[in-house]
């Protein structure tokens, strides 16, 4: 039998190493190393990301208050990484998504199937960015109303997924993505994009104004390139140690 070893939380002054000390002061907590880990992770996540500012507001919105989609925060990590001045961006569905890519220098076509949403978001997009309306069963096929190619299309849109996959053969541009949210829920639309020829990477975790884990999957064209914003990559993530390890060269050793 282990005996359970607590670690101590709190300011603890120099010298007070007796627990009986500790026990007895009221701004030390003791608990176990993994509890305090797990508070150390919350921290992170609700100031890291600003995740109950921004769901306690139902806003998708990052800890600096920018706009950020209703991805998982691990798919939001992975594609915040990339330039996408210039790029061209189809979603079947608009929000958040819209304002994040627009922020970013893209240029946007977004099809809306809910009239008041698509009022509202008449409001916040900017002049470069192109929304649509169609509430009907046209509603996959409005991607061909915008001529071109798209490095980034978004399959987030209520109803329709299955069918939203399929209209995006031969859209997609050489060395683009395509995003699908709540994939785990579309599986066989999941399966369409990788019958394109796609590389599917699954981004599960936490999203902004939700309680569960879900899954943004992202589909890579085999010959994706995008530049990144900065020249590491991968870059930190939220909440990361600033570390370069001396074993990242050759003859890096212990």
């Amino acid at each position: 039998m282990t005996t359970r070893r607590n670690s101590y939380w709190g300011r603890i002054p120099e010298g007070a190493a007796d627990p009986r000390e500790l026990e007895r002061r009221p701004d030390v907590i003791a608990m176990s190393r993994g509890e305090m880990y797990l508070a150390a992770c919350s921290a992170i996540l609700r100031d890291g990301h600003g995740f109950v500012s921004a769901t306690d507001a139902d806003v998708p919105r990052d800890a600096e208050g920018r706009w950020i989609p209703l991805f998982t925060y691990p798919c939001i990590e992975y594609i915040r990484q990339f330039d996408f001045s210039g790029k061209r961006v189809f979603e079947w569905g608009s929000g958040a998504s819209t304002l994040f890519w627009q922020d970013r220098g893209a240029r946007v076509a977004s099809v809306e199937n809910d009239r008041r949403w698509y009022e509202r978001m008449l409001e916040l997009k900017g002049p470069d960015t192109q929304l649509l309306f169609d509430d009907g069963d046209g509603f996959p096929r409005a991607i061909h109303e915008v001529p071109g190619e798209f490095d980034i299309i978004v399959i987030d849109s209520a109803g329709y997924r299955y069918d939203c996959a399929q209209e995006s053969a031969g859209r997609l541009a050489t060395g683009g993505m395509v995003i699908l949210d709540n994939a785990e829920w579309h599986p066989r639309t999941a399966g369409v994009l990788r019958d394109q020829g796609l590389i599917q990477v699954d981004f599960s975790g936490f999203k902004v104004t939700e309680f569960h884990a879900s899954t943004t999957s992202v589909f890579l064209h085999r010959d994706f390139a995008f530049p990144t914003r900065e020249p590491m990559q991968p870059a930190y993530a939220v909440g990361a140690k600033r570390l370069m390890s001396e074993w990242d060269q050759p003859g890096g050793r212990r």
